[in-house]
């Protein structure tokens, strides 16, 4: 069975993917671009211990969530940012 192309339903469709339809802005396609933060992750630092943490071993795994944190914070602004205007 051959499927017609329409044009209409193409257009609808890519527009949604843009997020420039009203009220579609929730169903735009996230861009690779948007996502870099993650690609930039570091290895995480933190090593396992075997007794309890020291100073050092707290301080080493807050580093380690924090820069997790703040790159989806990021991530996080520019999707509301998107969604905004």
């Amino acid at each position: 069975m051959v499927q017609r192309f329409d044009q209409s339903k193409a257009i609808e469709t890519l527009e949604i993917l843009a997020g420039e339809r009203p009220r579609s802005r929730d169903q735009a396609a996230v861009r690779i671009e948007d996502l870099a933060e993650l690609l930039q992750i570091e290895q995480f630092q933190t090593s396992e211990v075997s007794a309890a943490p020291t100073a050092a071993d707290f301080n080493s795994l807050r580093g380690d969530i924090l820069e997790i944190h703040t790159r989806i914070t990021v991530i996080a602004q520019v999707l509301r940012d998107r969604i905004i205007r």
